[in-house]
């Protein structure tokens, strides 16, 4: 649990700014308080929760709301896809646990750690430490953030924490070919199709990604057989 609190503890450093502008945007858009802190602890998706509250702010219906919020998190669907392996050994009541601690970078800190550290036991506890001390700040942040609403002025500058959080997790991970390849493809058909609704953009690059660095990854096998 001290091994996951550890590999987790840089990124918590933007779970708080992250946590603000969820909060300040829910105010914003004249979310109900309890309603919009109670997601934090329930959604845990900044990026889905962000998009829900200005939907509901630009008054959208329901439907097209939470459509969105739940295309922009289908990308835990690919986290519990390289996850389920070393999850399968998991007690049942520690897999719907965990699901539930389950966000971008406790998936991404798991999935490295996983490939050197076998033991189920260890596993969990060091997925269970990173993502609830990742979430801590995360709540702290998102809590105030609906609270003092307007007060934080845009002087503070606080999106960085959206980008940054995610190139942190992306560059220590890029430790190969194919992982590159993989990255840039995917990287860049979510840029380039930015402008498409409903945040579609990021899971056709997230399978552009896939397929890219699929490829590669034959690829590269074929030619050391070759060799």
């Amino acid at each position: 649990m001290l091994a996951g609190i550890r590999r987790i503890l840089p990124f918590t450093v933007i779970a708080g700014p992250f946590g603000l502008i969820y909060g300040v945007t829910a105010a914003e858009n004249g979310v109900d308080t309890f309603a919009a802190v109670i997601a934090s602890f329930t959604i845990m998706g900044g990026a889905a929760q962000i998009a829900l509250v200005e939907l509901i702010g630009d008054g959208s219906s329901w439907f097209v709301a939470v459509s969105t919020a739940i295309v922009i998190n289908l990308r835990f669907a690919l986290y519990s896809a390289t996850l389920a392996g070393s999850f399968a050994d998991f007690p049942r009541v520690w897999r719907f646990t965990l699901a539930w601690a389950m966000t971008d970078q406790a998936s991404m800190v798991a999935i490295q750690e996983y490939e050197r550290e076998h033991d189920p036991f260890y596993r969990r506890w060091f997925f269970i430490g990173g993502g609830i001390f990742f979430a801590i700040p995360w709540w702290i942040g998102s809590t105030l953030g609906v609270l003092v609403g307007g007060e934080i002025g845009p002087g503070w500058q606080l999106p960085f924490a959206v980008p940054a959080t995610f190139i942190a997790l992306l560059v220590p991970s890029l430790t190969s070919r194919p992982k590159i390849i993989a990255g840039v493809v995917g990287g860049g058909v979510a840029v380039s199709l930015h402008g498409i609704p409903s945040g579609l953009n990021i899971i056709l690059g997230a399978f552009a990604g896939i397929a890219a660095g699929t490829w590669a990854t034959e690829r590269t096998g074929r030619v050391e057989v070759a060799v």
